[in-house]
């Protein structure tokens, strides 16, 4: 697929919010699926070889977003394209976050892992949901979007680790201390966090929805390089994060298997 840039906004040194129009992509994106896309424009080079896995933000009309963070080649060339341009990207992947109407709901995410996490805190709100986000990352610089999260939930938590913005901490302190009031939970982030918050909601009888985040190279489940591991009654078994993921249950997850 191809579609057109309407912004590439810088939100601070680390991370950028991409915005495109592409009628064909939202027709048939759901809430908790990602993209593989092209991060040069470049069409007579193919360094970078390799797409880029990207969960998809938000959708608004005709357009759909992406959160990201410079961290590479890739990435910096992402960063470049500008508005007017055109961008390449793949059909929506992986599966889905279940969808509840009328729950009290936790999210949590930690640093890039407010991408996926921002649409579906959106959808949550619009099906009646009381949304609780808890919003967690390094430093100040970790936390963006913080004036449209506000919008879209009804508590927002933020902590960091050198308490420069919000509660001095772990995310999952506060989150803890609460956990018991809610119906279900959902996170995106780093992999200590997901086993962390997957470990608390097991102990309080929550179930509880992650989106993992693994290196990709096709988004197709033909190269098996993102494989992650399962539990199947007494077995552990193989998946793919790109065909059967991103999003699993966190109580099945073999997290010893992740490290």
């Amino acid at each position: 697929m191809k579609g057109k840039v309407i912004r590439n906004q810088r939100l601070n040194d680390k991370y950028y919010f991409l915005e495109i129009k592409s009628e064909e992509f939202v027709r048939s994106v759901k809430v908790g699926q990602f993209l593989m896309i092209k991060p040069s424009s470049n069409d007579y080079t193919h360094d970078p070889l390799l797409r880029r896995p990207l969960g998809v933000a938000d959708v608004n009309g005709d357009r759909f977003s992406l959160v990201y963070m410079v961290v590479g080649k890739g990435t910096k060339l992402l960063s470049e394209f500008h508005e007017g341009g055109t961008i390449e990207f793949s059909n929506p992947l992986g599966n889905s976050f279940t969808m509840n109407e009328n729950k009290r709901v936790a999210l949590v995410a930690g640093g890039i892992g407010i991408a996926p996490v921002y649409w579906l805190a959106k959808t949550l709100k619009d099906r009646g949901c009381v949304v609780d986000l808890y919003y967690g990352g390094r430093t100040v610089d970790d936390v963006v979007l913080l004036e449209e999260l506000k919008e879209n939930t009804d508590h927002l938590i933020v902590t960091t680790d050198d308490g420069s913005a919000g509660i001095r901490g772990f995310v999952t302190v506060p989150f803890k201390e609460n956990v018991e009031s809610y119906d279900i939970v959902y996170t995106c982030g780093p992999k200590g966090m997901l086993e962390a918050v997957s470990g608390i909601c097991v102990s309080a009888g929550i179930p509880v929805e992650v989106s993992l985040d693994e290196r990709m190279a096709c988004g197709l489940g033909a190269c098996l390089g993102c494989i992650i591991y399962v539990k199947e009654g007494d077995d552990v078994v193989q998946k793919r994060c790109c065909v059967e993921g991103p999003v699993f249950d966190g109580a099945k997850v073999a997290w010893d298997r992740l490290k």
